[in-house]
Order: structure tokens, then sequence, then C-alpha cells
């Protein structure tokens, strides 16, 4: 298994605004969002394929009104090791 260290800006800059509250959203076309700003489903599918970012609610679907991605306990231990 890959073990993450370094993060790109980007995924910095995600994984800051989870953190601060925010939620990454998911549309009916399974495009994932930040607020208003549009993001690459690659960087998605990193955030999640490397546990970076949890659902906020699993019971529900992804892309239900309210539910999306937070950021998860390693994303933010793997934010402070790149904010160091």
């Amino acid at each position: 298994m890959k073990v993450i260290t370094k993060l790109t800006k980007l995924q910095i800059e995600i994984l800051q605004a989870l953190k601060d509250g925010q939620l990454m959203t998911v549309d009916k076309n399974n495009m994932p969002w930040l607020g208003v700003r549009a993001i690459q489903p690659q960087t998605r599918y990193f955030l999640t394929e490397n546990k970076l970012v949890t659902r906020k609610d699993k019971k529900r679907s992804v892309d239900a009104l309210g539910n999306g991605f937070t950021i998860s306990e390693k994303g933010l231990a793997i934010l402070d090791k790149n904010q160091e």
C-alpha cells in the first residue's frame, strides 16, 4: 500500500476547506463540488481512495441533498504533516 507523505497544493486547499467546515458535494452527474468550485473527479477519487475524506452521513447517498464528504482523521493527520 502506498504511503502518502506529500500532497499537491490543490489537495491541501480542499482538505483545509473541509477542515474549516465546508462540504465536498457530488451532483447527479457524479461531479464533485466544493461550494461553487468544481473539482476534478481524479482529485475526489484520490482523496476517497486514500481515505483522506469520509462521507458525512454514511446511511444516505453521497449525492443526497445535504450530504457529501468531510475530512477524515487520516486526512487531518496528513494535512497537519503537509503544513509543517
